[in-house]
């Protein structure tokens, strides 16, 4: 039976105490015409019983069980496959969804018929679930465009996206880490269009455990490739071992090394940003602020360099 949306979750064990809140979180929304598809992953006998606790309470719930471990992408590729919303809401098993988080979203996406994926702010949370900060997000889609071109600032789980359009386009990649980043750059490849709602309706949990935190070296390198041919695709062909070395550079926050001579290599790039507003709205302060970090974790006089010219340049 259709149905507005399917909130979309991939669940792998985890704490109970947390899946309960995220479980409640979005059966206790205020838009009702939904499907919560819970793709169980192989999880163990103790988390299966949980979850058919659950869908027998509440028949909005789907339990679709993958008998061994498949990975996030292709569990939410048989989510996307199975579910019969116009939109998917994706949903992470430790977040906490806001209240009014569908009906806002849901109304947006309806307001907006040319945004094919929208997020929202977020809060961010510790694992006790206390407030201890939040990320914003633009309501400007050059914006958002330009700030995918070095890695994702857009929170997954707060992710709605149009479900034909998507699964027309072939859905997640299907890779061990960054599946979120991979598929914003593959809709925009296809020509999709991202949307923002600035204010923050998903609780973001900072889960140091998490599967991501765990895998951060494969992350950050899967992320790093998409990138690379994402930006050829934008300024051409460019050296792909200096601009690897930037975007190591940026992603660690000015703790990795960049060469003074990567940013004579790297001039199409660099020009780029600074040619087009939208991306230079989006980077300027990113590169200031990893450039001086890179200063103050190590001085050199490269560093210093390089410093400099991010403070001049941007």
């Amino acid at each position: 039976m259709s149905c507005a949306i399917s909130v979309l979750m991939p669940v792998l064990n985890g704490d109970f105490t947390h899946l309960s809140e995220a479980i409640n979180s979005i059966l206790e929304q205020s838009f009702k015409d939904f499907e919560f598809l819970i793709v169980d992953d192989g999880s163990n006998q103790k988390t299966k019983h949980f979850l058919a606790d659950y869908a027998a309470k509440d028949t909005r719930i789907v339990i679709i069980t993958n008998p061994t471990n498949i990975g996030v992408g292709n569990s939410l590729n048989k989510g996307l496959e199975s579910a019969a919303g116009r939109y998917i809401a994706r949903h992470d098993a430790d977040d906490i969804a806001h209240p009014q988080r569908l009906a806002k979203q849901f109304a947006y996406m309806e307001a907006n018929p040319d945004i094919v994926l929208s997020c929202t702010s977020v809060n961010h949370i510790d694992m006790q679930s206390n407030h201890i900060g939040g990320y914003p997000v633009s309501t400007d889609s050059d914006v958002l465009e330009a700030e995918l071109l070095l890695n994702s600032r857009l929170c997954h789980p707060s992710l709605m996206f149009r479900t034909t359009k998507i699964r027309e386009n072939g859905g997640y990649p299907v890779t061990k880490s960054a599946q979120d980043y991979l598929l914003y750059l593959k809709s925009l490849k296809a020509g999709f269009k991202f949307g923002g709602l600035d204010e923050p309706l998903v609780d973001y949990r900072i889960n140091t455990e998490s599967i991501t935190r765990k895998n951060r070296g494969k992350q950050l390198s899967t992320a790093q490739a998409g990138s690379y041919e994402h930006v050829t695709r934008l300024v051409g062909g460019i050296d792909q071992q200096a601009f690897e070395r930037f975007w190591f550079f940026v992603a660690t926050q000015g703790q990795s090394d960049l060469r003074i001579s990567d940013l004579k290599t790297l001039r199409p790039l660099l020009r780029f940003i600074q040619q087009n507003p939208a991306y230079y709205q989006a980077w300027k302060g990113s590169f200031r602020y990893v450039s001086r970090n890179a200063l103050e974790h190590r001085f050199s006089p490269g560093r210093l360099f390089i410093a400099l010219y991010f403070r001049y340049k941007y």
